[in-house]
């Protein structure tokens, strides 16, 4: 993984040193809220790009008696270790999800085969996948995942966040709602007038091609993060 992006690397932990403790913090307290009921303590919990946790609620990831983390980034991994303080960790830096689904190579399914019981948590990393692929890497990535990743997510607990969209817009602009809950799986419509009402003008998005991710329907959460002062991300949340 290279250590300098624009969605990860030293520029994602140089603007959480930043903005964790005050642009974040509504954002970070509706995941804590979310996962408090969406992830019920078990045995096993599976962290899936979860970079260095500031995001995450550590303290209610430490009740699980084991953890699993599936981090490519050397740096996150460290900081992560770090904040967790947890005496049963195992950490992988291998990539066990985007280059397995793209290459058809061994991958987090097979981890997931020989961890039944384990409950998964995609860590806001699925809408980053589509910014490294091409357009034929992604379709297949898509594909890829509802075939192998899916049936096994089916038989245990799991839950994701993940970006939906991302946008241009400043703290003076009129501000989005920071929570919207559907019970359904909304067309880009329907989630458009959900976060920046039905009046004014148009609004240009960049999507993050995760709808496709998890076309079956149920309920969906939407968090706004105001991840810098002049860009605005719209985060979905949902589990099984």
């Amino acid at each position: 993984m290279a250590l300098v992006t624009q969605s990860g690397g030293l520029v994602y932990h140089a603007r959480a040193l930043r903005y964790r403790q005050g642009l974040w913090a509504p954002f970070r307290r509706h995941v804590a809220d979310w996962l408090a009921s969406a992830l019920p303590v078990g045995d096993e919990l599976i962290l899936v790009g979860p970079s260095a946790g500031h995001c995450l609620p550590v303290e209610q990831l430490r009740r699980f008696r084991r953890l699993t983390v599936l981090e490519p980034d050397p740096v996150a991994r460290f900081l992560l270790r770090r904040r967790l303080a947890h005496p049963n960790v195992e950490v992988e830096h291998r990539d066990l999800l985007v280059a397995p689904l793209v290459t058809g190579t061994v991958g987090l399914d097979d981890l997931l085969e020989r961890r039944e019981g384990a409950t998964v948590l995609f860590c806001n990393l699925l809408g980053q996948v589509q910014l490294g692929l091409s357009t034929d890497e992604q379709a297949r990535f898509q594909q890829q995942f509802q075939r192998r990743i899916m049936p096994q997510l089916a038989r245990r607990r799991w839950a994701s966040f993940h970006d939906r969209w991302s946008l241009d817009r400043g703290q003076d602009e009129p501000p989005v709602p920071s929570r919207v809950e559907l019970d359904h799986v909304p067309t880009d419509d329907e989630l458009g007038e959900a976060c920046f009402g039905p009046a004014g003008a148009p609004v240009i998005v960049l999507d993050h091609a995760t709808a496709e991710l998890f076309p079956e329907p149920g309920p969906r959460r939407y968090f706004a993060w105001q991840i810098t002062p002049r860009a605005l991300h719209i985060v979905e949340a949902l589990g099984g």
